[in-house]
């Protein structure tokens, strides 16, 4: 999922939020998925400036809203997950990967919090389906 959200960044071509800076992709997950820097290695790789949550962040956000949703608190978690995403946004990133399976489907699709972010899954999906194509496509 690291590599196809790499590439779909890479092929979006997206401009720096300050000149002369790297683009800078925010990862929010879970404390676990931060430690295994699966994300942060592909990114890195890619070009991308990595920007993970502050320590404030994940302890005052990210893991009370997975203690909240863990507790079926579905408001709780979705004004959580709302404050982290906006910190990560402000710390001027391009846009956030939502790298964990517990903020997945969180926030309702019309939420234009999500405009900014992307969804390993999703991008898994596409870049299964482009490849399912051209496959299809070299077979004919």
């Amino acid at each position: 999922m690291g590599e196809c959200v790499a590439r779909e960044l890479k092929e979006a071509k997206l401009k720096p939020l300050e000149a002369g800076s790297p683009l800078r992709i925010g990862v929010l997950a879970t404390v676990a998925t931060l430690k295994a820097g699966f994300y942060q290695e592909k990114l890195q790789n890619e070009g991308f400036e990595v920007v993970l949550p502050d320590k404030a962040t994940m302890e005052h956000t990210v893991i009370p809203a997975i203690d909240a949703l863990n507790r079926k608190d579905m408001e709780g978690a979705r004004n959580l997950l709302r404050i982290a995403l906006q910190v990560l946004l402000v710390r001027a990133v391009n846009t956030v990967i939502l790298a964990s399976d517990d903020m997945r489907d969180l926030l309702p699709r019309d939420d234009p919090l999500l405009k900014k972010c992307i969804d390993p899954m999703d991008a898994l999906a596409r870049s299964t389906i482009k490849w399912a194509q051209q496959a299809m496509g070299e077979g004919t």
